[in-house]
């Protein structure tokens, strides 16, 4: 079974949702397309300008895939496209943004993390070929590389993400300290009926955290496979969270962690 990517949450206090709302469409120059209130609690809409719609989740208590808690950010990054380094992190100096030194990652691109609403963390690359197309926003996309790990053990970690999650190998550098794996974007597949490979890297750090991020990358399981796949993490020995929701009535989800602390975010919901 392969756990598909499929985007992810930026979650938010349930009393500054419609201030984070205002945030984001202000400093990201994203556009909010509707807001509601599910059984799961609150969620907006907000599409990027160059590619996807992330959601905007509201922490809360019924659930314990919900809530928050005193935890750090982790080492499972989602991330997200820039146009131009330098250009954003003028607006950030003069937005009063807290972000990173950039850094050059093993692929050539500039990275660095910044700091949204209620402290949530991002991580950012720049893609020079977008630079200029979309002067009004800081955030265009979710990135070539969708998803960052860091695990302490590289090649345990290649295993353990291969036999749980069902993804494939490219290429790992023991030297380097990074593995390059794939698994197929959620969206593509089940949307479009159409094959597309999201890129995830594992980096290798020195020590493990177990992480809470605020924001989230969310891997999808179809509703007919959600149980199934939920019963076999337990089988493995696995002890996920309590499902938040229902994906035979709309949406569900739960987390369990790797063995590096790296919360692994599941979600399952019906296609419109």
């Amino acid at each position: 079974m392969m756990f598909r990517w499929d985007g992810g949450f930026i979650m938010v206090s349930w009393d500054g949702f419609d201030d984070a709302v205002n945030w984001y469409t202000t400093h990201m120059g994203w556009e909010c397309l509707d807001k509601i209130v599910t059984p799961v609690g609150k969620k907006a809409f907000l599409k990027m300008p160059k590619a996807g719609v992330v959601t905007l989740k509201s922490f809360e208590g019924d659930y314990e895939h919900f809530h928050r808690t005193d935890g750090e950010e982790g080492h499972l990054r989602l991330c997200f496209e820039i146009g131009d380094l330098d250009d954003t992190i003028a607006y950030f100096k003069e937005n009063n943004i807290t972000y990173s030194e950039p850094t050059v990652l093993l692929n050539g691109m500039k990275s660095f993390d910044f700091f949204g609403y209620e402290n949530a963390r991002f991580t950012v690359f720049e893609n020079s070929t977008s630079k200029g197309q979309y002067p009004n926003s800081r955030v265009l996309g979710f990135g070539e590389v969708n998803t960052r790990i860091g695990v302490t053990d590289l090649k345990k970690a290649v295993d353990w993400y291969t036999n749980h999650l069902g993804f494939m190998v490219v290429s790992v550098d023991e030297n380097k300290g990074v593995a390059h794996l794939q698994t197929e974007d959620a969206y593509f597949k089940h949307a479009l009926k159409e094959t597309v490979m999201d890129n995830i890297f594992l980096e290798k750090i020195a020590e493990p955290v177990k992480g809470n991020p605020s924001v989230r990358t969310y891997f999808d399981i179809r509703p007919d496979e959600f149980l199934d796949a939920y019963n076999q993490l337990i089988k493995n020995g696995f002890i996920p969270s309590q499902i938040a929701g229902n994906p035979m009535k709309g949406w569900g989800g739960f987390h369990f962690y790797d063995p590096d602390g790296n919360q692994i975010n599941v979600w399952s919901y019906q296609m419109m």
